[in-house]
This record gives structure tokens, sequence and C-alpha cells, in this order.
């Protein structure tokens, strides 16, 4: 592994985990690892969850990578720009995330909660499919990170597992609350119970987190060496 693929890793993982930090989608998971038919239900979310993933990843792969040879150069002006905008509307988000949405947490919990206790594995599948397409915050993180990947000098080998493994970091949330379940079987709920209840109490907290730490790291790649070359670091 040469130096432009462990910078390339290094650019993207930590965007892919951002990307991961889905409070309403994580959420789902959690309330589906504790039901009676965890299983099935669990097992369709995280379906319905990376469906929608792979879908919006496999558009964007090839949009970036469909791009005139100016505009595809990870070092290009585009690629720059691309991380500058993701970090301003990250850092601009952030002072509405931050602030009190009581009704709007209380309502996102109750679509998570009320007629999902008798619902069928294939509304887990819906609903997960629903939260993941139209979640802004981590399709805004993949966006650089998958341009990177495409505009990357590195091999079409190199990306391939680059790009899997990005989807699959992102899918952490709906991954590891089955696989706590079925490590720790009924004992697991109590805490899953208690991770639900942090998430809901918190989840835009979460989010305004999640946005100001990559809007700074967004602006720093892009004004850095390898981007716009404002600063050199």
């Amino acid at each position: 592994m040469g130096k432009e693929e462990i910078e390339l890793l290094f650019r993207v993982i930590p965007l892919a985990i951002g990307a991961a930090f889905t409070p309403s989608l994580f959420g789902l998971q959690l309330v589906a690892a504790v039901s009676p038919r965890w299983v099935s239900r669990t097992i369709a979310t995280a379906i319905g969850a990376g469906l929608a993933f792979a879908i919006a990843i496999s558009l964007l792969l090839f949009g970036f990578a469909s791009l005139p040879a100016d505009n595809r150069g990870q070092d290009s002006p585009l690629s720059g720009a691309i991380w500058l905008i993701v970090g301003i509307v990250l850092g601009a988000s952030a002072t509405w995330l931050f602030m009190p949405h009581p009704e709007l947490a209380k309502s996102s919990e109750v679509r998570l909660t009320e007629g999902l206790n008798k619902a069928r594995p294939v509304t887990f599948f819906g609903v997960a499919f629903a939260l993941s397409i139209k979640d802004v915050t981590s399709f805004a993180l993949l966006i650089p990170a998958l341009h990177d990947i495409a505009a990357s000098k590195v091999d079409i080998w190199f990306k391939i597992p680059t790009a899997l493994l990005v989807y699959l970091i992102a899918l952490i949330g709906v991954i590891l609350p089955p696989i706590w379940r079925l490590i720790r079987r009924e004992h697991a709920e109590v805490f899953l119970d208690k991770m639900f209840r942090f998430t809901m109490d918190h989840q835009f907290k979460i989010l305004g987190v999640v946005a100001v730490f990559f809007a700074i790291y967004c602006i720093i790649i892009a004004v850095g060496t390898g981007k716009f070359g404002w600063v050199s670091w």
C-alpha cells in the first residue's frame, strides 16, 4: 500500500464514520432489536438501509467518475469546492440542530414506536429505506469521500474495496444492535433500551456535534495542500 492509498483512507474513513451517526435509523434498529421477532426485523431494517445507501453511493460514484478530466482529479478546484461547500453547509446546519426541538423530537420518536409493535418485517424495511434515503447529513459527508475515491489516481482494485469499506462503516448503526442482541440474547435488551432512550433524547445534539466536527474537518481539508492549497498542512 503506497502513500496515495494511505492518504485516501485517512481522508475518507472519518467521513464514513460521521455518516454512520443517524439517530433516527439507529433508533429504528434498536426498536427492532428488542422486539419479539427481532431477527427478521433487524435483517429487514439492515437491508432497507443497505439498499438505500447502495443506490446513493453507486449513483454518486458513477457521476463523479463520469466528470470531465479537468474536474475529476482529487486536487482539482471542484474537489476543493466540494469539501469547502460541505463544510460550510454542515457548519450552518449545526446552528439549527443545537436549537431546542421538543415537538419534532417527540414526533420522531413516536414514528419509531407507535404502530411498529405489530408491524411486519417489510414495514421495517420500508421505514429504514425512507429514513436512509432522506438522510441529508450522512450523504453530505459521503459526497466528498466518494468524489475523492472516484477521482483518486489509485488502482481501480483499491477504489472498489475502499468504497465498500466506506459503505459498511456508514451502516454500523444498523449492524451493531443485532450483533449485540445475538451475543447477549435477552440480557441485551436493557442496554439497548437505554441506548434508545439516550439517542431519542439527544438526537439533534448528536447530529449537531457531528455537524460541527465535520464542518471543521472538511474546511481544513479543503484549504489544505491536497485541495485549494491556501494553507500548507
